[in-house]
């Protein structure tokens, strides 16, 4: 049975599909930093992470909030490259309506607030990227994990407290403020070498 690895990025996209593909960073929220976040979670060389699902909530404007999911076992047609990735982004908040649909193979969108995202997986070991957390050396990941990060803004505290009462646990990579794909390529590489999923 395959162990899955869960990303969550908070982000301050727009809910809108009145996506400028040529402009990410300024016409979307910061779009290009989900972008990447996507990237660094599923591909590999010449392949990508099966066992990897990554979760995200958009907060824009004009009618936050809205979830998206994706899951790498079914993922198709997705190459790693931001515009493409924001390309299938786009589709899924084309098509989005009132109960959770896949607007394309392996990706999922709906309405959901972080509450419920939270309470739908309380099955699952929580972990909140904190530079001021254990660090990740120190600490056996069991189950299976989920890493809670935000995107070029950091979660806020209401939500950090919703986390902890999940019974989350604040781990971190290092003193330094990395950029959130990068926290999770080196998340995915120490998951690796440790031998975890």
């Amino acid at each position: 049975m395959t162990t899955f690895r869960h990303f969550y990025v908070k982000s301050h996209a727009k809910t809108s599909p009145d996506i400028n593909l040529k402009d990410l960073p300024g016409s979307s929220g910061r779009l290009d930093v989900v972008a990447r976040c996507i990237n660094a979670s599923f591909w590999l060389s010449h392949d990508i992470r099966r066992d990897v699902v990554f979760h995200t909530i958009f907060h824009g404007e004009p009618s936050p909030p809205v979830y998206i999911r994706m899951e790498g076992d079914r993922l198709r047609k997705v190459s790693p490259d931001e515009r493409n990735i924001a390309i299938f982004i786009k589709k899924a908040l084309e098509r989005m309506g009132e109960e959770e649909i896949e607007s394309t193979p392996g990706i999922f969108v709906s309405r959901k607030s972080f509450e419920e995202l939270l309470r739908e997986n309380r099955d699952k070991t929580l972990y909140l990227m904190d530079e001021e957390g254990e660090d990740i050396e120190n600490v056996k990941i069991t189950g299976e994990p989920f890493f809670f990060l935000g995107d070029h803004i950091d979660l806020e505290e209401e939500e950090k407290e919703m986390l902890y009462r999940h019974g989350a646990k604040a781990i971190s990579i290092g003193e330094k403020s990395y950029l959130s794909s990068h926290c999770i390529a080196i998340i995915n590489w120490w998951l690796d070498r440790k031998g975890v999923g």
